[in-house]
């Protein structure tokens, strides 16, 4: 799903595995997100290398529970944020993460006492 924030382009990844993205990728070449949120908890079936490349997100967010059975965020999709420079927030370290946008490509995320703007 893709959506746009009063000016922050926001693409929510879902369940979609990587050849789903991959192919998202080929279909609409010109997609980019300001924000992504990471497919599948941030498991190794989901956030291509190709896909995060593209969408060129200034931020990922990973939506996992604390101590998860499955061990997400998956070390795999860290790696491949760390290695295109995309900082991440993930909800099992942080919380609730709340997104403020404040203009055109730009916006604010609260985490509990936490304020960072991008």
């Amino acid at each position: 799903m893709t959506t746009n924030l009063n000016g922050v382009n926001v693409i929510i990844s879902g369940d979609l595995d990587k050849s789903g993205e991959l192919e998202i990728c080929r279909r609409t070449p010109e997609l980019r997100a300001d924000i992504l949120k990471t497919g599948h908890h941030g498991g190794k079936t989901s956030t291509a290398e190709g896909y995060v490349q593209q969408l060129q997100p200034k931020l990922a967010i990973i939506s996992a529970g604390r101590a998860n059975r499955y061990g997400h965020p998956n070390l795999e999709t860290l790696e491949t944020l760390r290695q295109n420079r995309i900082s991440y927030l993930n909800t099992a370290k942080v919380g609730m993460i709340k997104l403020i946008s404040i203009g055109s490509h730009n916006f604010k995320i609260e985490t509990g006492n936490t304020l960072k703007t991008r």
